[in-house]
């Protein structure tokens, strides 16, 4: 089993949305006995903002795709732990500019374990760039690579 762990800020949209889509396509494509995503953040704490277990951004553009989630079941964010790292085999943090630096500052020890993408969160960065087709592209490779 291969084991891939998501990481964004907050564990609310970008790492959450990469986590559902992810399984549900390693389900669709036969690779569930073989691909399993999990997600946590670097930067969880209870004045963030974030309302409920997942960003309702990321659960509309999941329904969106065919993949319902029972929202009343999901699990709230969760801090990423030296566990978490150590449990997964491919680590992907989806924002290089702004997560690097907390890998650096939290798990100095696996910066280069790590592989960094460069997807912004909602309303950052480019407002032509949709977060979720870049995360949704990127996860087809990744998917394509592992299978």
């Amino acid at each position: 089993m291969t084991r891939v762990l998501f990481l964004c800020t907050g564990n609310y949209f970008r790492s959450r949305f990469a986590q559902e889509w992810f399984n549900a396509q390693a389900q669709q494509r036969g690779l569930s006995d073989r691909l399993q995503a999990s997600s946590a953040g670097l930067n969880v704490h209870s004045g963030c903002g974030n309302v409920g277990a997942m960003a309702p951004e990321a659960i509309e553009a999941l329904e969106q795709r065919g993949i319902s989630l029972v929202v009343d079941e999901l699990a709230m964010p969760r801090q990423v732990t030296e566990a978490l790292l150590q449990s997964a085999d491919r680590v992907v943090a989806v924002d290089e500019d702004a997560h690097r630096p907390m890998v650096q500052a939290l798990f100095p020890a696996w910066e280069e374990a790590i592989c960094f993408w460069s997807i912004k969160d909602l309303g950052e960065g480019d407002p032509a760039v949709d977060p979720i087709a870049a995360i949704e592209h990127k996860l087809n490779s990744l998917l394509d690579e592992l299978s």
